[in-house]
This record gives C-alpha cells, structure tokens and sequence, in this order.
C-alpha cells in the first residue's frame, strides 16, 4: 500500500506564485457548491485535467502549473483555460474518452460530447474562453421530461475512431451510442436501446425489449423500485491478461441491493486483443466436450455452450486487419458484432449475496476483471518458459452504500455470454427455472462512523495496481488493498484436492483482511470523487477538491530495489508529512451585506425613523451579519485550535531535539561533564588500539576515534596474516621440521604414551570375561614386602611365561600406574587388617600364659615395623600422586 509522500502541493495552495493553480478549482458562486461525492467533476488526460464550475469547463496542465511555480522567475504561466459549453445545467460528470478525443459532459438530465482541442490551444498563450464544440446526445431521450442520468461510461472495447459512449438512466434504461463526429444522426438515435424492467421478463428477442421513447405512454411496473439503477461499470479494460468475456461485461447495481449482468454487450465494431479469441475458443470447445460427457448437465447449459461455439466460430471466419496502438503498441484485432445473433444479450441476475449483508442503498459499483492463466495460452505456442500469474482468476465485485461501508464480494462462477433464445419454447422443463446467481460476501468494510446520517461513496480505479481502489466518502478518501489475501485465495482455488480446504480457507481468512489506508482525511465532504493520475513528473497523484480548495496528495509508488544495500534503503526514513493549512473560503467570501443594502436605498438615503419597515430592514441586516459572524468565529476557533497544537507539538519537537542534542553531544565530546578520562591505550600494553584525546571534541574527536579504530584494526589484520603464513608453514609448507620441532614432537609423543598408554585397537588382553579392564602392573611391582603373601604372589608370577614385552610397555603408562597404585592401597589396607588381628590374637592367647618382657618386646617390634611399612606406603603413594597432578598440569 502506497505510504504519503506530500500532502497539497504549493502550486495548487492559496498565495503568491500558487494562485493559479488554487483558482483551477476555486468556487465562484456561480455554480452548485454543495458537496456531493456522487459528482464527478474532474476528468484528465495524461497530465492535463478538466474541472467543471456550474455551466462552464476549465482546462490546466497540471505539470506546467507546477513548472511555473518551481521556476526562478516567478511567471506562472498561462493558468488555466475555460471552455465554454452548451450545457444548461449544471454539470456532475465529466468523462474524456479512452483516445482523449471527446469529452462527456452530463448534468442530471442531459449529455454532451465534445471535441476536445490539443495541447497548444494551452500554450499559445491565449487566456480567453474558448468555445467548445460539442453535439448532444439524445435529444429525445436525455431531457428533462426522461429519467435522470446515472452513469456515462465508455465502452473500453471501441474501435479507434468510432467511440462508443454509454449511457445509464435511474429507470433501468441502457443506451448504447456508437459516435462518429462525421455523422450527426449518430447523436441522435443510439445503436442499442435497452429496457431492463422489460428485458428481465422477456423470455424471447421477440419481445419488444427497446427503452422508452419521448412522448410514449408508460405503464405501472411492480419492479419500477427493485430496478432503479444506481450505478453501472464494465467487468474490464479489454487487457490482454484478463478474462476476454470481462471486458464484454456489464455489471448494473440497483439502489435496493441487486446486482445485474450483461454479456456480451457490445458495439457493431468491437477490437480485441490478439490472444482473446483463441483463449475464448479453448475454454468454449473444452467446456463443451465436458457438458456432453456429463450425465447430470441440463439442457439450458448445452445450449448456452453450443451458442457461445457457434457465436466464436462466428467472429473466427471474419479476416480483421491487426491495427497497433501509438501509445501501448498493443496489436488489436476488430471485429462486427455477429448478425446472426440479438445485439441484446440476457439480463443475468440478479445476482444474490450470500451471505446477505445489512446495508442501505447502494451509490456505486466497481469490479476486478479475472486473471487467465497465460502458461497454458503459452503452451499452445510451444513457449516452455514458465509464466508467473500473479492475480486472482475470479472476479471481484465492489459495492459500496450510502451508509458509509464497502462490501467485497466473489463471483466464483463467473460471467459468460448468454442470449435469449429467438423464440419461445412451447414445451416446459424443470431447468428452465433457474436460481439466482450469488456473490460470496468476503468482507465488509466501514469507511464512515456509525453515527453518520448519509454517507455517498464511490470508488475510483488506481492506475498502479488492478487490485488496489480508491473510496471517496464525506470523511475523505481511503485506499482499500486487496494484495494481502489476492495469492493465498487463488493458491486454494488452484488447488486440485478439496480436503481440508474449509479450513484453510478459515485461516486465510481470519488472519489476513483488505489493507485500508486514509491517505486524506478532510474535515469538510469532498465535492467531488477523487481522481488519480500516475505520471514521471507528478507521481502518483491523487487529487480532489473541497469547498475550500483543491486537496490533494502525492504517494509513493512501491517498488523492490535489486540491491539490498541500495542508498535507498541506508538513508534516513522521510518524516510523516503534515497537510498544510488551508484557509476556508469563508475569510474570502464577500459579505451579502451591501447587497442587502442596496435593495432598499429609501432605508439608507432618508432621516432614520422607527418604523416597521425600517425594523423590518435591520432585522434581515442582523441575520445577515449573525450567520457571517458565527461562520468567521467558527472558521477562526478552528485556526486557533491549530495553533495551539501546533504550539504543543513544537515544545515535544524541541524537547526531543534537545535530547538529542544531548546525546550527540556526550558522542563528540562536547558535553563538559561527559567523563574523557578513559583514554585507551595502545594494543602494546594491553588495550584496544584506540587512543582518544579529551582535548578534542566535536567532529574532529569522532574522526580521531574512527582512524584509531581503522589502526586497531589494521594491526590486528595484519597479526592473523603473520599466524596464517607460519600456520602454512608449519603445515603445508613441504619444508623440514627443526631440532627443536622434532624434540618437541617426541615429547609430546611420549607424554602421550605416558598419560594414555599404548593403543591397540585389536588387542583385548588388557579386559576379563566380565569387561573390566586388568591393571598392566601387578601392586608388588611398586612396593615389595619380604615373606608377605604379594611378594609370594609376585614370585609365581614371575615364572609365569605370559608376561610379555608388551605388558613391560603398557607399565609404563601413568593411567595404570595410578590404577596399581591404588589396588596396592587397598590390598596393603587389607594386609595390616589382617596382621592387627592376627596380633591380637596371639597377644590374648600369650597374655594369660605368660607374661614376660619377652612378649612384650617382640609385640612393640612387630608393631613398629608395621608402622613403618604404613608410613612407607602412603610417602609413596603421595610422591605418586604429585607427579601425576604435575603431569596433568602439562
């Protein structure tokens, strides 16, 4: 969704060097100035837009108003121009042709086209009104006797040339006018005349289906208020990425709520795009053979088929002559409307929304043509390369009601060409009685508040995107996006398995919804709806008028850089632009006073007397003077009230500054209590590298602190460029290693042994039948005690030939060292256990028998000597235990 770049540009502002901008849509007072949304009084062609005042039209470039006042001369340019025109009321729509040759001017009863005069009439340097040159359209249908007019649209499928202007009245009437400046009946009498009341009801074309004429008696119809029109548009633009039957279309919206079709309706010379009628033929032929295998299809849709493959065959016999456009080099094929076929297609509809929303009138419709699939159009011409369709392939219909809501529907089925057929059947079928077609309700969106009374809506077609609209309400414009759910909707609808597509669908739906935006929010109704041009040297331009002047806003145009590191994408995000402040027309306004005056001169010439007349005199004056008055004060509150927040909002600005100053302040040093005692040293003595000096402050200080970053990291580059060249060296040199490097690898091979021992991965003789690992050395081999049973133990062991040289190795490792060192401590434990209760026995035993010093003595021996070996055992498992936490250091 595009964001405000600017709001109401200077040149378009009341003031010195704008004012001829301000006065292309000033009100004069001569015309209607109450707001209206449902007018549409400005039209444009390319940069160059026509604005209707009352009777007469005006005419600016908007690109050279805005050149003018960027000029350095101050000229501002010719201004605008007024074309005078034979309207006799005034005008609500203004419509300039696909070719921007003829312009539409409708009022509420009658309708104009004129021709258009080229740019250099602009430039000449005239100033004086120029007359324009304009035919009326109807000047027996379109009076003020005949219904009022609705809509005046353009058929987009015209040929060049021949443009062909419609016309809808409020009774349901549709009126085709095929215009040809060279030929004057063509204004006079239209190509296709359509009532919808009769055309509803009719069951064959042999039924009188035209609309009514002057003069002609009209009868009572019950559907006099379920008809009346409210607004009508084409289902498309005639594109070549859309639905062919989608710019045949047309959709009629009824005030009451129903929604109508017709398909095709189209002029006697109509263009297609070059690939619309073979995709239209595939679909048809495809559909087709699909009805005649399908048991269950009813007689209505074969024929409705078969007339569609006979109405193509049709146009496929005709020869047309490709013409390309100047503009968009788009190749067109024109084609004659078949003859054997009625001109007037069947009314469809109406058209039933499901589920049925609570809604007012409608006042406008507007409808999102469906995408085709262009990679099975480009299969066809043997075109592998794969063909990303980003849209929706069903139609999106728009509603919008006098309540202030929007309502966005589907149209799952979709629109095809359907006729009635010549005659009337005589027989009767159940498939004859058709339902009403419906529209799925996807959401319902509220532009106005609850609590206003009326709200007129009417949409207005973005130039940058088909799936983005504008909504012009008496609260301003908004912006309504349908890209948010456009390719998870279509994503399901492509897919081929139903299975749990209820409830993806009810995640879609819940978690995404149509992006509303208010790119201008006016305190007063619009008096027209908004329109927007998409130009190099405007932007995305939307623009509306109030009854104080000209809004209007400039937005941004989305766009996805290549680079991610874009200067775009690194600078500064824009500040939130602020619509400038328009004074309201009511300072500017002449007061009715002298006016007042001057229609009774007796009041003012004669000696002032207190009569009834004169009572009479001063108290029209004082109504005159109380509603001026009151209007001043209101418009003059309200500026205060701007000033006041405007004040407000200026403190919160200079306090957010000043904060900020602040801060860069303590960053450059400035700041006089910002502590610059945490100088840095060099990267010699164990700092960063960074070196700041407190002397220095402001820019110079953060330039300081940036070089002496880039030093640091300089130096530290260069430190790892020196540790990569020894690593390489070291390891894919090819040289030979030192003394030193040898030495040091033995070392380091030794330890290893030491610590971890040999390793065999084939050898088990280290593990038992239970898989507990076996100490390589025996606990005697470290401690030897005479006459014990280890040392007997160790003698066996001795003559036993199974101790091999690899067992002498593997005592050599520190692991098991330190296992025998403590299986020894425990046996030791054991063995002194052992011989105190060996001595204790004997001493029990000795004591009574005899009690000599000789006992005595050789009991003190054996105690000592057990003593001894105790303290031997454990200096040596202490000694053992050091160098093994030494060797762990390592």
């Amino acid at each position: 969704m595009p964001k405000v770049l600017e709001y109401t540009p200077a040149w378009l502002s009341r003031g010195e060097g704008s004012q001829a901008g301000f006065d292309l849509f000033r009100q004069d007072g001569k015309g209607q100035t109450d707001s209206d949304g449902s007018r549409r009084t400005i039209a444009h062609r390319e940069t160059e837009v026509f604005v209707a005042m009352g009777k007469e039209v005006r005419w600016a470039d908007l690109r050279s108003l805005k050149d003018a006042h960027e000029s350095k001369d101050g000229h501002q340019g010719n201004g605008y121009r007024i074309l005078k025109t034979p309207a006799a009321f005034d005008i609500v729509t203004l419509s300039v042709s696909p070719d921007g040759s003829l312009i539409a001017i409708v009022t509420a009863h009658t309708c104009h086209v004129g021709i258009l005069p080229t740019s250099a009439h602009l430039r000449s340097g005239e100033t004086s009104p120029l007359r324009l040159r304009a035919f009326q359209v109807g000047p027996t249908a379109h009076v003020l006797e005949q219904a009022p007019i609705t809509t005046a649209l353009w058929h987009p499928l015209s040929k060049p040339g021949v443009s062909s202007l419609l016309t809808v009245t409020k009774d349901a009437c549709v009126r085709l006018w095929e215009l040809d400046i060279d030929h004057r009946h063509s204004f006079d009498e239209p190509s296709i005349a359509v009532d919808l009341k009769k055309l509803g009801n009719a069951t064959s074309t042999a039924t009188d289906l035209s609309a009514s004429k002057y003069g002609a008696r009209q009868g009572f119809s019950p559907d006099e208020v379920e008809m009346e029109v409210a607004s009508a548009c084409f289902g498309g633009s005639g594109a070549a990425d859309e639905h062919a039957w989608s710019g045949m279309t047309l959709w009629l919206a009824m005030t009451e709520g129903d929604v109508y079709a017709l398909c095709p309706f189209l002029p006697s010379q109509f263009t297609l795009q070059e690939s619309a009628l073979p995709g239209l033929t595939t679909a048809v032929v495809a559909k087709t053979r699909a009805l005649a295998n399908d048991a269950e299809a009813t007689e209505s849709e074969r024929n409705k088929a078969d007339s569609q493959t006979k109405w193509l065959a049709n146009l496929d016999e005709q020869e047309p002559t490709t013409l390309i456009d100047d503009t968009t080099f788009e190749r067109n094929d024109p084609y004659s409307r078949p003859t054997k076929f009625s001109s007037i297609p069947k009314l469809q509809g109406p058209f039933r929304l499901s589920p049925e929303p609570d809604f007012g009138e409608i006042t406008d419709i507007h409808v999102v043509a469906p995408l085709i699939d262009q990679s099975e159009l480009y299969e066809q011409f043997g075109d592998d390369d794969e063909v990303e369709n980003e849209g929706l392939s069903v139609s999106i219909v728009c509603l919008a009601t006098n309540t202030g809501k929007a309502h966005i529907c589907l149209d799952l089925d979709g629109v095809e060409a359907e006729w009635l057929p010549a005659k009337r059947s005589r027989s009767f079928a159940l498939d004859d009685v058709e339902d009403d077609k419906d529209l799925l309700l996807l959401e319902t969106i509220d532009l106005v508040a609850a609590d206003a009374d009326s709200a007129h809506c009417a949409f207005t077609a973005s130039p940058n995107d088909r799936y983005e609209v504008f909504v012009t309400s008496p609260a301003g414009v908004h912006t309504l996006d349908f890209n948010p759910w456009i390719s998870g909707l279509e994503a399901e609808l492509t897919y081929f398995h139903d299975e749990g597509c209820a409830l993806r669908l009810e995640n879609l739906l819940d978690s995404t919804s149509t992006m509303v935006d208010h790119p201008l929010a006016l305190s007063s109704p619009p008096t027209t709806t908004a329109t927007a041009l998409l130009d190099p040297s405007l932007g995305f331009f939307l623009l509306t008028s109030t009854p104080s002047g000209p809004t209007a806003a400039t937005l941004d145009l989305p766009h996805t850089p290549q680079n991610p590191y874009s200067p775009i994408l690194l600078t500064l995000p824009a500040p939130t632009p602020r619509e400038p402040y328009q004074p309201p027309a009511t300072f500017y306004n002449p007061s009715n006073l002298p006016q007042l005056l001057k229609s009774n001169p007796a009041a003012l010439k004669q000696r002032l007397q207190f009569t009834p007349s004169t009572l009479q005199t001063l108290t029209e004056a004082h109504r005159v003077l109380s509603h001026e008055t009151h209007n001043l004060a209101l418009s003059a509150a309200d500026l205060f009230r701007r000033i006041e927040r405007l004040r407000s909002e200026l403190i919160d600005q200079v306090s957010s500054v000043r904060s900020l100053s602040i801060r860069m302040d303590t960053l450059t040093g400035a700041d006089d209590s910002a502590d610059f005692s945490r100088s840095i040293g060099p990267a010699e003595d164990g700092g960063d590298g960074i070196v700041e000096d407190a002397k220095v402050v402001g820019s110079e200080r953060i330039e300081q602190r940036v070089l002496a970053a880039v030093g640091a990291n300089r130096g530290l580059e260069e430190r790892v460029e020196e540790v990569r060249r020894k690593l390489g060296r070291l390891g894919g040199g090819g040289g030979k290693l030192t003394r030193r490097e040898e030495l040091f690898g033995a070392e380091v091979k030794r330890l290893d042994g030491m610590v971890g021992g040999a390793r065999r991965d084939d050898s088990i003789e280290g593990k038992g039948g239970d898989g507990a690992v076996t100490p390589p050395v025996k606990p005697m081999a470290l401690l030897k005690l005479p006459n014990s049973p280890g040392e007997l133990a160790e003698r066996e062991d001795a003559a036993d030939s199974s101790h091999d040289v690899a067992t002498r190795d593997d005592s050599q490792s520190l692991t098991a060292r330190s296992t025998a060192i403590e299986d020894l401590r425990d046996r030791l434990d054991r063995e002194v256990e052992d011989a105190l209760q060996r001595l204790q026995r004997a001493s029990d035993d000795s004591g009574k028998a005899s009690k000599s010093g000789m006992a005595s003595e050789w009991k003190k021996r054996e105690t000592a000597r057990v003593m001894a070996l105790m303290e031997r055992e454990e200096a040596l498992i202490e000694a053992v235990t050091g160098r093994l936490g030494a060797l762990g250091g390592l």
